[in-house]
């Protein structure tokens, strides 16, 4: 039953974006409340034709994407609503087929925003900090979905602002955005679909947050903080935009350290022609103290003839975590190819996880009714083990609309 009144508040929570088909105002009129919404739904085939552990291999199927929607009460005021899709939980197909296996919905966004100039936006609810931004802008086929899982900092509660410092034709303009905020235990961090009680298994979502699941932010309090710096228009550097960014965040119950990060992004376009532009991407993200440094297993305890116990004893995790990003997209009309490469590095003092790279190459091709398909192959090294690889051709159906 609670599953049921979650899906329903999640379902209304959208409605406004198909409302507005009728609610729209006349062209050149501007009447309040408006409502405005954008979705952005893929469907993934995931085949693993090749892997170390053969529990991997097969093919998986998920959906994941955003409904988002603006109830707008006035130029200034309005209500910023985000539902995200995904599954929330790791797939081994074993040699057959997944489909759709535990799919979730939540609440990712939902936030009061008040813009008094142009230049200054102020706002208040639940949002993802503004930390990095290759899980909103990276092309291709998996590339999003990795920065989304590492490090968007979402589940954040509190308010924030953005400000644009520098808006001229000779330097570009540059935006500050600011962020105080609190990890969401409240009853918006329900979870639709797959309900799993905290903290049993592998799943990155649970019925609902709560602090005993532990991370860092998960403090109880407002006491994490994210400062972003973005550029672009810049005569100096044309076709050319950056990210910058810093963070910090409190210790959860198992943590025993503050968690800071750094997030440096880099756009450039090259237009060489009318229909074909290259876009080369990059962003390097770097975690202190990642995770917040938290108590672990570690050895176990053995008993005087050197037997089992079954205990083991407890260690502080001390980790560092950098992330990296590089890749190209050509478009050409409707067509695009996209190459990247990622390379996940995990240096901790205390159950070492080894180094993961991803490689991936596609093409795709918008279609009509606003559908695009997308095709191509990713190379797994690393990850569980050193020695583990995969291979996988993927295929990523998109459709996006606007209403």
């Amino acid at each position: 039953m609670r599953a049921l009144f979650l899906t329903a508040a999640l379902a209304a929570a959208a409605l406004p974006a198909v409302a507005q088909v009728a609610a729209a105002p006349e062209a050149g009129v501007n009447l309040y409340p408006q409502v405005a919404g954008e979705a952005d739904l893929r469907l993934f085939s995931l085949s693993t034709t090749s892997a170390t552990d053969r529990r991997q291999r097969g093919t998986n199927i998920f959906a994941r994407g955003e409904i988002a929607t603006g109830f707008f009460l006035s130029p200034e005021w309005s209500v910023q609503n985000v539902i995200h899709i995904e599954p929330v939980g790791e797939t081994e197909p074993n040699g057959g087929t997944a489909g759709f296996r535990y799919q979730a919905a939540y609440i990712e966004q939902l936030r009061l925003d008040w813009r008094p100039t142009d230049r200054l936006t102020v706002y208040g609810g639940k949002f993802s900090a503004p930390f990095g931004r290759g899980h909103h802008d990276f092309p291709g086929l998996l590339l999003d979905v990795r920065a989304h899982e590492v490090y968007l900092i979402r589940e954040s509660v509190g308010f924030g602002g953005t400000a644009t410092y520098i808006s001229d034709a000779r330097y570009g303009d540059h935006d500050i955005s600011v962020a105080v905020f609190g990890f969401d235990t409240s009853p918006l961090s329900e979870t639709a679909f797959t309900r799993k009680r905290c903290c049993e298994g592998d799943f990155e979502r649970f019925s609902r947050n709560s602090r005993r699941q532990g991370g860092p932010g998960n403090t109880g309090q407002m006491d994490n903080v994210a400062i972003a710096l973005d550029g672009d228009n810049m005569p100096f550097l044309p076709n050319t935009s950056y990210h910058l960014a810093l963070l910090s965040r409190g210790p959860g119950v198992d943590g025993t350290k503050r968690e800071t990060g750094f997030v440096a992004g880099l756009r450039h376009e090259i237009r060489w022609a009318q229909d074909t532009r290259t876009l080369l991407f990059g962003e390097f993200v770097q975690f202190r103290g990642a995770g917040g440094n938290p108590r672990e297993a570690g050895p176990e305890i053995l008993d005087d003839f050197g037997g089992s116990t079954g205990e083991f004893t407890e260690v502080t995790s001390s980790e560092r975590r950098r992330f990296t990003t590089v890749g190209a997209r050509t478009r050409h009309g409707p067509w695009r190819a996209t190459v990247g490469f990622q390379r996940d590095e995990r240096k901790r003092t205390e159950n070492p996880v080894p180094r993961a790279s991803y490689f991936e190459a596609s093409v795709g091709r918008d279609l009509p009714l606003n559908f695009r398909l997308d095709v191509g192959y990713q190379r797994t090294v690393g990850g569980e083990s050193r020695e583990d690889k995969a291979d996988a051709v993927i295929a990523v159906l998109g459709w996006r609309a606007r209403f």
